[in-house]
């Protein structure tokens, strides 16, 4: 069964008294998780340093949250995340992961490395090496989150796009395969598919009718390293990952 995946409060730590201090431009970017937090089979952890917010990926989940840095002292204020199902040892990972970075009260660079660390442990960081944005034709996409606002849902199965240079369109919604033509103005990507006539079972059925709605509404298009994100204009939305 889907489950939603809504912002909730994961964790909050008091920010330290007076004005926030902006971050050193040695700590800004972005980083991957290489020690501290033994990492499952296939998944990673990263953080995302920006002047007041930072965010990442919690090896399944999504998280962010505001912080302040004075020198080498460390505050984070309500960090928080998605709640999508993962795999009890993924989940295990993240919880520690989560803990450890909620509970930090120093962040430094230790080498060329970032080390955050507090009373429930140290993590390390090592720079992560950019990703170069896929092209909207000849990568295969796979669905991996629905977006209905402000909330996300995980999704079923392997829902695929695939947008040929010659500018036909394949792929499925997890329940049924579609084909058709796509083309691109600006940023708006119309596609005019035609689906398979089949019936889909309840929870399929509400991916399906999503995947289909966004890409018949003529959906924006944003393309980030390996992220397709396609937005229809009533806020329903798709990503998927190149």
């Amino acid at each position: 069964m889907v489950r939603v995946l809504v912002l909730v409060a994961l964790l909050t730590v008091a920010a330290c008294a007076g004005s926030p201090a902006g971050a050193s431009p040695d700590v800004l970017g972005e980083w991957v998780l290489v020690s501290g937090v033994s990492p499952p089979p296939g998944v990673a952890a990263t953080l995302v340093v920006e002047d007041a917010q930072l965010g990442g990926i919690s090896f399944c989940n999504h998280y962010s949250g505001g912080y302040s840095l004075d020198g080498d002292v460390l505050a984070i204020d309500g960090l928080g995340g998605t709640d999508m199902g993962c795999d009890p040892d993924v989940l295990a990972a993240e919880t520690a992961f989560l803990t450890a970075l909620g509970s930090a009260d120093r962040m430094a660079r230790d080498g060329a490395d970032l080390v955050v660390t507090g009373a429930d442990g140290s993590l390390r960081f090592a720079r992560q090496a950019p990703v170069p944005d896929r092209e909207p034709a000849g990568t295969a996409w796979t669905l991996d989150t629905l977006v209905d606002g402000e909330v996300a849902s995980s999704v079923l199965g392997s829902p695929t796009l695939e947008l040929a240079p010659d500018g036909t369109a394949t792929g499925s919604t997890g329940c049924r395969g579609f084909l058709g033509t796509w083309q691109v103005a600006g940023d708006v990507l119309t596609l005019d598919v035609t689906r398979d006539a089949i019936g889909c079972p309840e929870d399929l059925g509400r991916q399906d009718e999503q995947v289909l709605a966004v890409l018949d509404a003529a959906p924006a298009f944003a393309i980030d390293g390996d992220r397709l994100t396609l937005t229809a204009p009533d806020g329903h939305g798709l990503i998927y990952r190149g």
